[in-house]
């Protein structure tokens, strides 16, 4: 499977030629997680009290390429929330497929890293944080119609799932 991203509406090219995703930054990892507090009294496990959601930014690291300007430039002067769509693809019979898909909504660059090592090429870790997110699973099984996992999601916000 290949990871892709579009950042501003692509306003930040990146080398990805696939048909649909022409332009589209190339990513090789990609990480999001919630945590919940959840109490665990001794006996009384069955009125259990959790808090609100802590969602963690999202994270990507990727290979210095030609978004990499655009990247940077961001992270020092981007304060204006843009949108960021993260498809997580696999070759089909005639064409890339979708597989999952993540939206993000008034996404910012938090963190941005370079790192480099003799015997390979540079990579960023790029950390983005963002108001809304919403996954998009419905393609994630072996048919591409999952209806059992459709659309969810997260609004900040208004501290509301989607």
């Amino acid at each position: 499977m290949a990871i892709y991203m579009s950042f501003n509406e692509n306003a930040t090219k990146g080398n990805v030629t696939a048909k649909g995703y022409e332009n589209w930054i190339e990513v090789d990892s990609f990480n999001f997680g919630v945590g919940r507090g959840i109490s665990m009294e001794a006996g009384a496990m069955a009125n259990r009290e959790a808090s609100r959601p802590s969602l963690s930014e999202v994270s990507v690291t990727k290979a210095l390429d030609a978004a990499s300007g655009g990247l940077f430039k961001s992270s020092v002067t981007g304060d204006e929330g843009v949108k960021v769509e993260i498809h997580i693809v696999q070759t089909g019979a005639n064409k890339v497929e979708k597989y999952a898909v993540y939206t993000l909504e008034d996404a910012i660059i938090s963190s941005y890293s370079v790192s480099a090592a003799a015997g390979g090429p540079p990579h960023e870790a790029i950390s983005i944080s963002f108001a809304k997110i919403e996954a998009d699973l419905t393609h994630a099984d072996k048919s591409h119609k999952n209806t059992t996992n459709m659309r969810v999601g997260y609004d900040l916000t208004t501290a509301t799932p989607l």
